[in-house]
Order: structure tokens, then sequence, then C-alpha cells
């Protein structure tokens, strides 16, 4: 489902509390965990750095079905695997160069890479039960 609908959406919370949801659709997963970029750096990204934990709901819109995936979040900081992981995301999401598309969006700043990796999968369709990893509450 993932590789199909292109597009997420991260849920995340305040100190406070407070919810924020954020679409994305600049994302790659992996076997162990699904990355995404993030340009603008507004409240996503306090919340994440305060509160690791967040919700990712993948879904289809034609068939009415989706899944939402809670788990952990990281900050890829080692410069080459984020140099990497973003050339991967921008050219499956465009087919351009990373560079070419700093230019537009972000006036060449480079974005943060943010790694999620799944606790509980729960399916959206009420009669399903959930799948959670070892150790998560």
């Amino acid at each position: 489902m993932l590789s199909n609908q292109k597009f997420i959406v991260v849920g995340s919370v305040d100190p406070n509390g407070l919810y924020n949801i954020s679409p994305r659709t600049s994302s790659y997963y992996s076997k162990d965990a699904i990355y995404w970029l993030d340009f603008f750096k507004h409240k996503s990204k306090g919340n994440l750095k305060t509160t690791p934990w967040a919700s990712i709901e993948v879904f289809d819109k034609k068939e009415l079905k989706g899944f939402q995936l809670k788990g952990k979040v990281s900050f890829v900081t080692d410069e080459k695997e984020k140099s990497k992981i973003t050339d991967t995301i921008i050219r499956s999401s465009t087919g351009k160069t990373s560079s070419k598309i700093f230019e537009r969006i972000s006036q060449n700043k480079t974005p943060d890479v943010l790694m999620f990796t799944a606790k509980a999968i729960h399916s959206l369709d009420p009669k399903e039960e959930f799948r959670c990893s070892p150790g998560y509450g």
C-alpha cells in the first residue's frame, strides 16, 4: 500500500498534548522503516524532537482501506546516509535531482530526514485487529 499510494499522514503531539497532523508526499520505505523529508521544519519537527512517538496513516481512497502505524521517529544525522535517502526520495517523487527541487521549495536549504519505526499496526477496517511489536504497550 505504501508503494502504491505515495502519500502518508503523520500525526505528532506537542508537550501540551495538542496534536498536529501533516501530509507527506516525499517518503520512502524499507523493510524496517519509513523515511520522509521535512522541508518546512515547523510544528512536526518540534513535536517529534520533544516526543518522538508518532502515528502514520496510509490509505487507499478507492478501496477505502488503510492502516495506522504507531511508532518512534528519529532524525537521520549521518550526512552520507541523509544525502542518500534524500536523493532516493526526491528522484522517486519527481524524477529530478535534489538540488533542482531545493531551489524551488526551500531556497536550497536541505531538509531534515526522519526515520519512523513501527511498533504497532492498526487496520482502519474496524472488523480487523491490530498487530504489535514485542515490548509495545
